[in-house]
């Protein structure tokens, strides 16, 4: 399956659930196919627009749709402004200073990190901590913020306003995605 290649529209359907922060029984039921469909569409899709995971997958999404894209695509000039500003590895927007349902500076950091899909592995190093305790903070991010899984944990710190998707996820995302 080869990267760029346009999405169908069942697979638009489960990467908008995704978005959403749906697990894949939840999709599976709501569009009336089995689990192991999901999954399949999943894999497609990763492919397709060269996501690593889930969460990468739901950042592109909304990347997408915060860009006011139609649901079939990303509009001919954000597509132009990522190319072009894509090599610059420009800044992420900054979220409000406070702190919602009591997270922590440290928790914050790492929940930042999520949203740019970043592994625990790679937040480790970035943060100069360890894999351990970067599964300890998103535990207590889950916790507080009520969140199943790091993909819930980055669709709520996008969609509650505590950051913009990542454009840099965005950018290496769509590149992979977007044709000429």
């Amino acid at each position: 399956m080869a990267a760029g290649a346009p999405l169908t529209p069942r697979e638009l359907d489960v990467l908008r659930l995704i978005s959403r922060g749906l697990a894949n029984r939840q999709i599976a039921r709501g569009l009336g196919i089995s689990e192991k469909t999901v999954k399949n569409h999943l894999s497609a899709i990763y492919a397709k627009i060269g996501a690593a995971d889930r969460t990468q997958a739901a950042m592109f999404a909304l990347a997408a749709d915060a860009t006011g894209a139609p649901r079939t695509g990303v509009r001919d000039e954000e597509r132009r402004a990522w190319r072009r500003e894509g090599a610059a590895d420009h800044e992420e927007h900054p979220g409000p200073r406070s702190r919602p349902a009591g997270l922590t500076v440290r928790e914050m950091d790492v929940l930042r990190l999520v949203t740019r899909g970043m592994t625990n592995r790679m937040i480790a190093c970035d943060l100069g901590i360890s894999e351990k305790t970067v599964k300890n903070h998103l535990s207590a991010i889950y916790t507080k913020i009520g969140a199943a899984d790091r993909t819930q944990a980055a669709l709520y710190a996008v969609t509650g306003g505590l950051r913009a998707p990542g454009r840099r996820v965005a950018f290496r995302l769509a590149a992979a995605h977007l044709p000429d």
